[in-house]
């Protein structure tokens, strides 16, 4: 009588850590997040700053979606930080707009205001999965599955 070889049936459905499953529901999470991940003008005329550091820095099939940037948690929560001395969110110089370096700042009440608002803005990832994401994230790891 043959034996089951749990994992070689892993390896096959390509369930296995960084397999052909977990790489489509990586692209998958990035592709639906995008209509909703925050404008960046300052990252160029496109405006595609966020965007671009999650296709930059997520490594398809580790499992994990990562958006690198200075500014990501910011955006992502939602609010305005501010210097937590001179209460100002930042300055102008003549290389653009700065902040004083290695201070914390801290959130207001204050919204952020988003280009492309109001599907791009704060949580992103949140809205994106409650607005049918998870359902096709779940439709594409199945497809991945009969492959």
């Amino acid at each position: 009588m043959k034996r089951f070889d749990a994992q070689a049936c892993i390896k096959r459905l390509g369930l296995e850590d960084g397999g052909s499953v977990q790489k489509a529901v990586d692209q998958s999470i990035l592709d639906v997040c995008e209509p909703y991940t925050p404008m960046d003008l300052s990252s160029g005329a496109d405006g595609g700053g966020l965007v671009r550091s999650a296709i930059m820095h997520t490594v398809i099939g580790s499992g994990e979606i990562v958006w690198r940037t200075p500014y990501a948690h910011y955006v992502y929560e939602g609010k305005v930080y501010v210097d937590p001395i001179t209460h100002a969110a930042g300055f102008m110089t003549e290389d653009g707009w700065r902040s004083r370096k290695n201070v914390s700042k801290i959130p207001t009440d204050r919204n952020l205001n988003y280009q492309g608002a109001p599907k791009r803005g704060a949580h992103w990832i949140t809205r994106a999965m409650q607005d049918g994401g998870i359902k096709t994230v779940e439709d594409t790891a199945r497809k991945a599955v009969k492959k």
